[in-house]
């Protein structure tokens, strides 16, 4: 609708320009002949055609409402099971009543009269009942001794080697042995108890030991074996 009205304008500016342009060429011309009265000019407005108003939007349609939910199924309540009936109370059993105590009749004795000339003879007391036996007396501890190495053997028995490897790398320590010494007094078995810290000290000890002569134990003078524990050095010299 703006493009329309600004046309119209337009060409009633243009019109009313082409009149005044007519007028003055009109006065120009007047000037060499007699003055005529000036034309009537009339101006008429042009009145804008009528637009009709530009139709309003349409309103959107209204949205339905919603449906209303569906009404809430409600859960049957579970049935509570009926209350037990209280147990009868206990009716307490009756105290029973003490019968009354009656005292028994007294009974009274009179001693007889005794003759003058009795006298009374007390009874005889129980003889002891004869001690019993002595028990026979635990025999004596069977006698005992342990194993010993007397000097004969001691002198005899070989001494064990230094390793020389051991030599060369200055091991020394202290080994000891359990031995089992047989009733005839060999070493039976030979075990290492505690090492020197040094293999080749242990294994020179052990078979040294192994050829050596012991006093056995004996228990009632009769010579038994028994274990027997001794200490094997091994120590460098300056």
């Amino acid at each position: 609708m703006k493009p329309v009205r600004l046309g119209a304008a337009v060409a009633a500016t243009m019109a009313l320009h082409a009149a005044l342009v007519a007028a003055v060429v009109a006065g120009l011309n007047a000037g060499s002949e007699a003055p005529k009265p000036p034309p009537v000019m009339t101006v008429e407005l042009l009145k804008p055609p009528k637009t009709e108003p530009e139709p309003l939007p349409a309103a959107p349609p209204t949205p339905a409402p919603p449906p209303p939910p569906p009404p809430e199924k409600k859960r049957p309540e579970p049935k509570r099971p009926p209350k037990p009936a209280p147990a009868p109370k206990p009716t307490p059993a009756p105290t029973p009543v003490p019968a009354p105590q009656v005292k028994p009749p007294e009974v009274t004795f009179s001693p007889a009269p005794s003759p003058s000339n009795t006298t009374a003879v007390p009874a005889p007391a129980p003889a002891a009942p004869p001690a019993p036996p002595a028990p026979p007396a635990p025999p004596p501890p069977p006698a005992r001794t342990g194993v010993s190495i007397p000097a004969s053997y001691a002198a005899s028995n070989r001494k064990p080697e230094y390793p020389a490897m051991s030599r060369r790398y200055e091991e020394q320590g202290t080994v000891v042995l359990q031995v089992f010494v047989t009733a005839e007094g060999a070493a039976g078995e030979v075990k290492v108890k505690s090492s020197s810290g040094y293999p080749l000290l242990d294994e020179s000890a052990q078979k040294a030991v192994q050829s050596w002569r012991f006093n056995p134990a004996t228990e009632d003078g009769k010579p038994v074996g028994q274990w027997y524990q001794l200490s094997v050095p091994f120590k460098l010299q300056n």
